[in-house]
């Protein structure tokens, strides 16, 4: 098809077009990056968390974080208070960050006290 190929002009950068606006699902961010090697909450906001935010400024002008509201009483508080519950640990910038992401994460005080923390 090289014929069709000279009728259609050839963008430099077809990897990533630029975007006015990125919104961010913060709970999904979370639940996809693991701590790595951070030891503490600040460590993962330092060296996992912000490093990837700042990634997605590179092809935006603007780019916003949405995160999660667990209501007390929502259908949804109720439906998780059935499932299995995690070990409840306190979000602070030099607490260590527990060995089981997933298990911690499970706990919704666990998951609000992590989505306010400042480092983020």
């Amino acid at each position: 098809m090289p014929c069709l190929e000279n009728l259609v002009p050839v963008k430099e950068d077809l990897s990533t077009p630029r975007v006015q606006v990125n919104i961010l699902d913060g709970a999904a961010i979370i639940n996809m990056l693991r701590p790595g090697t951070a030891k503490t909450f600040q460590g993962y906001a330092t060296d996992v968390f912000v490093p990837y935010v700042t990634s997605q400024l590179q092809h935006v002008d603007r780019l916003d974080i949405v995160w999660d509201l667990y209501m007390a009483g929502s259908l949804k508080a109720g439906t998780r208070s059935k499932r299995r519950k995690g070990v409840r640990r306190r979000v602070e910038p030099s607490s260590a960050v527990p060995g089981n992401w997933q298990e911690f994460l499970h706990t919704n005080d666990n998951k609000t006290e992590l989505f306010f923390f400042p480092g983020f």
